[in-house]
């Protein structure tokens, strides 16, 4: 069963204010509501769009390029097609967590004096938080969560964001390894020209499903290094036994 939200709900559940949800319908790039009386009712259609969006904007495209993309894809394909291929992007390109939070809200997660007015707008240029009209909009709610936790172990977060623009370096370095695994050996036909509708859509499934695995790797190698790392660190600094 699909379903159904008000414009209020659909904003809260895509972690965009409403104002934003009617620039995009005014733009073309959000399909019309169904209306029953004077109540628009939005589904998961809608929903899977505007976190769509969100994410080709993390990505560099400007709404006036989405739209365009927007247009060729519904010119060039049934709506069924479209709804396929984007559900197929949406799990690609990651389901964006974006929440937003009231400002009082945010620095209570903190330890008290932890997050600063620099430390805010560090965040904010990391494009880790932004402030949109209702309150404070994160990019990802495992931000907020992780950052907290962090901070109350005992992290300045100062070093937390630090380590998250060196992580970042490495993350796009791995994902940059199972890019070429996928164009090499599941995708060559990539390499020579372009490919029907149904072949794009079987891609992006499978580029999806590596997603998936590539993050459970990289998941247990972590874990893995943390432990034999933090091991050998714990070893060094005990006394030798029999001692």
């Amino acid at each position: 069963m699909t379903n159904r939200h008000r414009l209020d709900d659909l904003a809260r559940l895509a972690g965009i204010p409403t104002t934003t949800v009617r620039l995009y319908r005014t733009r073309g790039l959000l399909p019309p509501p169904t209306l029953e009386g004077r109540t628009g009712w939005y589904d998961d259609k809608h929903l899977r769009r505007l976190r769509l969006i969100a994410r080709l904007q993390a990505q560099g495209f400007s709404l006036a390029a989405i739209g365009e993309l927007v247009k060729a894809w519904e010119a060039g394909n049934g709506l069924d097609a479209v709804i396929g291929v984007e559900a197929e992007l949406d799990v690609l390109l990651g389901d964006v967590h974006a929440v937003i939070v009231d400002p009082a809200e945010l620095l209570a997660r903190f330890p008290a004096g932890a997050m600063t007015p620099d430390l805010f707008e560090r965040a904010t240029r990391l494009g880790l938080v932004e402030l949109v009209p209702d309150g404070v909009r994160v990019a990802d709610r495992r931000f907020l969560s992780t950052g907290a936790a962090l901070a109350h172990l005992g992290l300045p977060l100062d070093v937390v964001l630090d380590e998250w623009e060196a992580l970042l370096a490495h993350t796009d370095d791995v994902a940059g390894r199972f890019i070429a695994v996928f164009e090499e050996h599941l995708a060559p036909e990539l390499n020579a020209g372009g490919v029907d509708d149904a072949r794009a859509e079987e891609l992006a499934a499978t580029l999806a499903q590596l997603r998936i695995a590539a993050g459970q790797v990289l998941a247990a190698a972590l874990d893995a290094s943390v432990a034999r790392l933090g091991r050998e660190r714990l070893a060094a600094l005990l006394p030798p036994q029999g001692t």
